[in-house]
């Protein structure tokens, strides 16, 4: 059945509880469990293969919603492959660190070399149109220009795993923000970045111990905890919403 907004009824609820399961389950049992390695890997690896349909299937209601060209089509299909992005960039960490593999391939700078242009795209549009998106580019050449610098040391590219995994599960929080969230928009954008990156830093600096990723994981799992309290009483009709719920990742 087709809904309201043009889109597959089946496909839109699909998306939508594929984007609630990783956000309240699967991505906070990864979490919590980085210092269970086996454990971890396990729920790890359902997180990758399940973010891979709900960014396909976001794909899909951004170029049906939106009109190809257009600035909110160019800003989600930019947004929402930065956020998807940082998930494979840290696997590629990870893999890298387990295989003790310091010096960058080709495909390391490529892929680095991506980072940085869609981060510059999304500076381009916010500075024209939208603030968040200006943040989240500036956030993004950051990492690819500064943080991610190569180094001989492999720990760094333990570290570089811990901050994509991360930043890709506030980018999670972000999008569920937008859509069920009622604040001014620059704030359903941008709070979950404000209170993610002093989270992250503290989690990663380069002197961190396992107690203080812990205190940063827990952190972040109560966030989603109150992200899925608001939402739950929001459905009930208790919050009421400035606008109709959209498909996960539209913006």
């Amino acid at each position: 059945m087709i809904g309201g907004n043009g889109l597959p009824d089946e496909l839109v609820l699909a998306h939508q509880l594929v984007g609630y399961t990783i956000a309240f389950v699967i991505a906070p049992l990864a979490l919590l469990a980085f210092a269970e390695p086996q454990r971890h890997r396990g729920w790890a690896k359902t997180y990758l293969y399940v973010m891979i349909p709900l960014y396909l299937t976001g794909l899909y209601f951004t170029f049906e919603r939106h009109g190809v060209g257009s600035f909110v089509w160019a800003r989600n299909l930019a947004f929402n492959f930065l956020g998807f992005y940082l998930v494979l960039l840290g696997w590629r960490a990870i893999w890298r660190f387990r295989h003790r593999a310091v010096a960058p391939a080709p495909l390391d700078h490529a892929m680095r070399a991506l980072l940085v242009a869609v981060s510059a795209a999304l500076v381009a549009m916010g500075g024209l149109h939208h603030f968040p998106s200006f943040v989240f580019g500036a956030l993004g050449l950051w990492l690819g220009v500064a943080v991610f610098r190569e180094t001989p040391d492999v720990r760094a590219l333990f570290l570089r795993h811990q901050r994509c995994m991360l930043a890709s599960f506030y980018y999670v929080l972000t999008v569920l923000s937008i859509v069920h969230f009622r604040a001014p928009a620059d704030v359903k954008w941008l709070w979950p970045a404000l209170l993610g990156i002093p989270l992250i830093v503290y989690a990663t600096r380069a002197s961190s111990s396992q107690e203080r990723t812990r205190r940063a994981v827990r952190a972040s799992f109560a966030i989603a905890m109150v992200v899925g309290v608001y939402i739950a009483v929001a459905a009930t009709g208790l919050v009421p919403r400035l606008a109709p719920v959209a498909p996960l990742a539209q913006g």
